[in-house]
């Protein structure tokens, strides 16, 4: 582990040339070591994989450079242990590195106790700004004031995504728009395994080609499947029927009709009301379902739900 007093510079994929020798050692932002100077990248691909964990270097004392604090040991500590409860764990990327797509939506959020706002990516240009649409409320753009300090979240694919930031510049020319701080670094929490919230949702189970349906409880939800209990045993594995529950996504409901296949059942003796616990995964999930519920379990993952 490094001196904590020990500064440090953030590398891009235009830093480091292929094939040839680091000029420096270069460092993940837990001050780990991913590559040792001299060391060689043979493929690009290997330089976008490392950037990804990390992407940090001393600077060069002799040339007056001066760097920035990254990851300290305590902080490791917290974000170790935030990873640990979800099966996940916590790295620190560059904006520009996650993939972000124009038109995706972040959450900004001036306050835990604030109202989270969704907007939409319009673009960003490397070191200078984010550019997204304004918050409203109920149709209505919400102004906000230069330098108002925000914390914005996002998901793509398996990661969830965390930066601080803060409006440089709101305005209605050509149309409403607003500048945000570019970040200097995220919070990326990689998802090992598709991750798994704890919930507790009442949900309908529709069964297939013999009709009927019944109640049961969801008491987890990923991704891709869902625990429930019913009072009664819903199929056998290998069986399909329509789940159908409602999710609350920044504050809107959406109802979720999604296909299931049954994994798993078990009768639990001691749970008198719903004895049965179900695992399915779902199969042949739309694509803005897909997306309700990766919202869903990314925002609860970061608080948001």
């Amino acid at each position: 582990m490094l001196d904590d007093d020990r500064k440090f510079i953030r590398v891009t994929a235009d830093d480091i040339e292929l094939a040839k020798p680091l000029r420096w050692t270069l460092y993940d932002g837990n001050r780990q070591i991913i590559k040792e100077k001299g060391g060689i990248f043979g493929t690009q691909a290997d330089i976008e994989a490392a950037l990804v964990i990390g992407g940090y270097r001393l600077p060069d004392e002799a040339s007056g450079e001066v760097g920035n604090a990254i990851l300290r040991p305590e902080r490791a500590v917290e974000t170790a242990r935030a990873a640990a409860k979800t099966g996940s764990r916590v790295l620190s990327i560059a904006f520009e590195n996650s993939k972000i797509r124009i038109g995706d939506t972040l959450v900004l959020q001036s306050a835990p106790d604030q109202p989270r706002f969704p907007v939409r990516l319009i673009g960003y240009l490397r070191n200078r700004s984010v550019i997204v649409t304004p918050p409203e409320i109920n149709g209505e753009v919400v102004m906000v004031r230069d330098g108002q300090s925000f914390v914005g979240r996002f998901f793509s694919g398996q990661n969830a995504f965390a930066f601080s930031t803060s409006v440089s510049k709101q305005t209605s020319v050509p149309y409403p728009h607003i500048h945000l701080a570019y970040p200097r670094e995220l919070k990326v929490q990689e998802v090992r395994k598709s991750p798994r919230v704890d919930v507790s949702l009442i949900a309908a189970i529709e069964f297939e080609g013999k009709g009927g349906q019944t109640a049961g409880k969801l008491i987890n939800l990923s991704p891709t499947g869902a625990g429930f209990r019913a009072k009664q045993a819903c199929g056998a594995p290998g069986d399909k029927f329509l789940l159908k529950f409602k999710l609350t996504i920044n504050g809107l409901d959406t109802v979720v009709n999604v296909r299931s296949e049954v994994c798993s059942v078990r009768e639990m003796s001691e749970e008198l009301t719903m004895p049965f616990l179900h695992g399915v995964r779902f199969v042949e999930v739309e694509e803005s379902i897909q997306f309700a519920l990766s919202a869903f379990v990314y925002g609860s993952l970061l608080g948001e739900n």
